[in-house]
């Protein structure tokens, strides 16, 4: 995993409160990875939460609002998580930063209990804006925060991430997009007639609602 520690601390404070109707309630066991300071777990007041955060001073201010909290990467941890314990198991836009996402997929469906889900966002690099500055200015370059934020080790798109969660047993319950953001200033023929013709070129982050492919989805 890339030194998340320099980015900004608002990086981690968010609630994502945009990822809640992606749950199916109730829930009474979470596990949150890249939990940042803990602040998604005020929208499960009555669960019992555990979270994962690689970034020290963050994990610090997640566990003092009394979760129990992992100081690590996921692959450091993994081995105090319970196996068939959780709910629910939260990837608020870490997936992408991880080393081996796949050695975690494969490894996570395990933490959950029988009918439990895994949700996600993930950033669409199949968005428009990616697409035209590469084809027509030849540029692929990082930047401090967004698509290309410079501490993204993989990109994905809604396809390609579900063909790498079924290949590690996980079944696609859900697919939709969760932000979208046409490129408006195109002038390009072409991307205007692509852009009209694929909906995933407007999506800037998708969320999936996933459970292992032994369970029936709900």
């Amino acid at each position: 995993m890339t030194n998340l520690s320099t980015k900004d601390d608002l990086y981690y404070s968010a609630y994502r409160h945009d990822m809640l109707k992606f749950i199916d309630w109730p829930v009474s066991t979470i596990l949150e990875v890249g939990c940042g300071e803990g602040n998604f777990a005020s929208n499960f007041p009555n669960a019992e939460y555990w979270g994962v955060e690689p970034v020290t001073k963050h994990a610090e201010s997640a566990a003092a609002k009394h979760l129990k909290i992992f100081n690590g990467t996921y692959e450091s941890v993994s081995d105090k998580i319970p196996c068939g314990y959780f709910d629910l198991i939260a990837c608020n836009d870490v997936i992408e930063h991880m080393i081996d996402p796949i050695g975690f997929l494969k490894d996570a469906k395990y933490k959950l209990k029988p009918n439990g889900k895994l949700i996600a966002s993930i950033p669409n690099i199949r968005h428009i804006t990616v697409l035209y500055k590469l084809l027509f200015n030849g540029e692929f370059d990082y930047e401090q925060s967004g698509l290309m934020d410079y501490t993204h080790l993989h990109f994905f798109t809604p396809k390609s991430f579900s063909k790498m969660a079924r290949k590690c047993g996980w079944q696609i319950d859900l697919l939709e997009p969760l932000t979208i953001a046409p490129f408006k200033p195109i002038k390009n023929l072409i991307l205007k007639f692509l852009e009209r013709k694929s909906h995933d070129l407007r999506t800037v982050q998708f969320a999936v609602k996933m459970s292992p492919l032994n369970q029936t989805a709900q």
